[in-house]
């Protein structure tokens, strides 16, 4: 995954004579990629692997540089990048073409838009923010990992060499002390680079994951190795054995343990980074001890030197079988194409890295090396976009042929009855039959199918500020308030609920976030591994602002999915549902002092497969994409709503057999998309379930005029 920088050492004077530890190192540091990727037990900690790789790029990419500023007086950096260019790109540009004709045969097409883009943004090094971007839209809607997804981390590489040249080119203008106006420099950026991941890391993780300033201080460790190369040299046998045998036992053991990559790339990342930083130091010394010569093995300095096109390899080759199968794959079947992704980075580095690397074609002439760098990754591009729009031609060209009206009358022609609680529902069978030529809405858009009171800001996301908007919807002239509030299962009734609202001649105030329970519980945010600080005071503020608003009925509903913790340990089973319920009770308290009537929806079915992803890959037959009921629905997660509606004298509505009318659950219902993600429904399906909520909340609100 990092520059093939040990050749260059290989070729330097004596005095930079080839490291064989450093060899090893690669190779360890991509064994432990390939096992935790491929699912092998014992690794769970193997993505620190890729932490390993920038500390070894640092102090490369530093060493190189340095040494050309004191051999010319600066740095070419047309030959800097010519030289990463033939390095880098041909392989990877490789890479990725066979991806994408792998991807255009196997995939199912919906998935195709997405690849293109990350194929392209993965040709032109800058997929880390692609995929920043895409990691904090809440309602991702496919759970498919990409099969570029690994070039994150060659993006924050390219990133690096982008800065770090420059950088260095300013700070030594000034020749004398070279190495110690270096080792400053790293110093300060190490500091700043570390400081600012640890305060981003809990705010928002995907950023601090994925982008290059907060990965930055990676990189730098191993460039304060290169500033003080000199001195390290000459470190005695015993230091050089003492470290050498500290860092491999803190390289392993991190590739062991460390279980819990959402805490990267903070303090947490600190025992592989040093355990690295400490290989590298021990093997400086001009007679490195045992622990260093232990590295340099022939098995290990074999997978060393394939290490950038296996760790090129070893995603796609995982992913792409997955895809096919839809599900995960058998731990045998993993392995065999672990060893397959070996084998093809053993070719890849013969027959393209060294070629090309020698200006095999491409020459060694830099302008020209730079040159051919960006037409053949915009020609990727185009292919990849081509690509693209000739896989989803079908997708693209569906007629939409009826109204909202339509769709609500063939759901309210349906029989869709309540069901008493603790029994299983009489599901007549689901029957199958192809994806309709006129779906609404269609697979392209469905991801775009979501209530207005997102493109309006008036759903706060999770990692956001509190909306600030009036969000206030329905007849808005009416002086008869209703209130929905909730998390953004309660945000997926909303079409429906703002319908009932128009026709009722109700205002209709929309209070929803993302991941955040209405129930008075600590909110955890898996995408970040810690609590949500802006959730409890967002709920604090929304409760507050229902009480002032004195409405007439408040509809609350939230998912069965949520996480909590207690002294910050992941709650489970029984004692996650007790602390849900007695936060509710609280909430549910707070909301009936306002004087309104509350009622409580019940969480809606959950999916198994991304039904998109699925429709796409089956258009010839709905049923494949069903999920059965007793996978779907939760009845004694029911039975937990029905005690606390009971329990707190307010209205349960139960709407499980109006969203699975059938068993399997189906994800098309006459011609309307049910969910556009594996737990939100669709905006249409939604509004066309107004007329069977109105239903439910009349007969509801009738015991209480009586």
């Amino acid at each position: 995954m990092t520059s093939s920088e040990v050749a260059e050492i290989a070729q330097s004077k004596t005095e930079h004579r080839f490291r064989g530890d450093i060899q090893g190192l690669r190779g360890i540091a991509v064994g432990l990629v390939l096992l935790f990727h491929a699912g092998v037990p014992g690794f769970k900690g193997g993505f620190v692997g890729v932490d390993i790789f920038f500390v070894l790029s640092g102090y490369l990419i530093t060493g190189n540089l340095m040494r050309e500023i004191e051999r010319t007086g600066q740095i070419s950096f047309r030959e800097f990048y010519a030289r990463r260019i033939r390095r880098l790109l041909p392989a990877s540009l490789f890479v990725l073409l066979v991806t994408l004709i792998a991807a255009a045969i196997w995939f199912p097409p919906l998935l195709l838009p997405g690849l293109a883009l990350d194929i392209s943004s993965a040709g032109l090094y800058i997929s880390n923010l692609d995929f920043a971007v895409r990691a904090t839209d809440y309602f991702s809607t496919s759970v498919i990992p990409s099969p570029v997804l690994h070039f994150w981390s060659l993006g924050v590489e390219e990133q690096f060499y982008l800065f770090w040249p420059l950088l260095l080119m300013v700070v030594t203008l000034r020749k004398r002390f070279l190495s110690l106006q270096v080792l400053l420099l790293s110093l300060a950026v190490f500091v700043a680079s570390l400081s600012f991941a640890n305060w981003l890391l809990p705010r928002n993780q995907p950023w601090a994951f994925f982008s290059f300033p907060t990965r930055a201080w990676e990189l730098i460790l191993g460039a304060l190795l290169a500033s003080a190369g000199g001195l390290i040299s000459r470190i005695p046998q015993a230091l050089s054995w003492v470290s050498g045998a500290l860092g491999i036992a803190m390289v392993i053991y991190s590739g062991l343990t460390q279980d819990d990559p959402l805490r990267f790339p903070g303090t947490s990342a600190l025992l592989p980074t040093l355990g690295a930083f400490l290989i590298i130091f021990a093997g400086s010394a001009l007679k490195p001890a045992l622990p260093s010569r232990s590295l340099a093995n022939k098995p290990l300095e074999a997978l060393g030197k394939v290490s950038y096109s296996l760790y090129l390899w070893h995603w796609p080759v995982l992913v792409i079988p997955q895809v096919i199968a839809m599900g995960r794959l058998s731990l045998v079947t993993r392995i065999a194409l672990a060893l397959l992704s070996v084998l093809l980075a053993a070719l890849t580095e013969r027959y393209i890295e060294r070629p090309f690397r020698g200006g095999f074609i491409i020459t060694l002439k830099p302008l020209r090396n730079i040159a051919i760098a960006g037409i053949v990754a915009s020609l990727l591009a185009v292919v990849a976009f081509g690509v693209d729009y000739a896989a989803t031609g079908d997708l693209r060209n569906k007629k939409i042929s009826s109204s909202a009206s339509d769709q609500r009358k063939f759901i309210d022609s349906l029989s869709l009855k309540s069901t008493p609680i603790n029994t299983v529902p009489a599901r007549a069978a689901t029957l199958d039959f192809p994806v309709p030529a006129d779906l609404e809405p269609d697979l392209l858009n469905a991801d775009k199918d979501r209530p207005i009171t997102y493109t309006d800001r008036c759903h706060t996301q999770m990692n956001l500020k509190a909306s600030t908007q009036p969000c206030i919807y329905g007849d808005t002239a009416s002086t008869t308030e209703i209130v929905l509030f909730g998390d953004s299962h309660a945000l997926s009734w909303f079409p429906a609920i703002n319908q009932v609202a128009k026709e009722t001649h109700w205002k209709l105030l929309s209070l929803t976030m993302s991941a955040c329970s209405a129930s008075d519980i600590p909110a955890y945010n898996p995408s970040t591994g810690s609590l949500m600080k802006n959730c409890p005071i967002w709920r604090k503020a929304s409760i507050q602002r229902i009480i002032a608003a004195h409405p007439y009925l408040i509809l609350v509903a939230s998912t069965s999915g949520f996480a909590t913790t207690v002294n910050s340990v992941l709650s489970k089973g029984a004692a996650r549902a007790a602390i849900f319920t007695a936060g509710m009770k609280r909430t549910l308290t707070q909301l009936k002092s306002s004087g309104a009537k509350v009622m409580l929806i019940s969480d809606t079915p959950a999916l198994d497969k991304d039904p998109l992803v699925c429709l796409s890959a089956h258009p010839k037959s709905t049923l494949a994409c069903a999920t059965p009921v007793a996978d779907a629905i939760s009845n004694d997660w029911i039975a937990i709503e029905s005690q606390i509606a009971s329990s707190n004298s307010i209205p349960l509505i139960k709407p499980q057999m109006w969203v699975c009318p059938t068993n399997p659950c189906p994800v098309v219902i006459g011609k309307i998309l049910t969910y556009f993600d594996t737990g939100h429904m669709t905006a249409t399906f939604s509004q066309a379930l107004a007329g069977r909520l109105k239903s439910a909340i009349t007969s509801a609100l009738v015991p209480a005029t009586k």
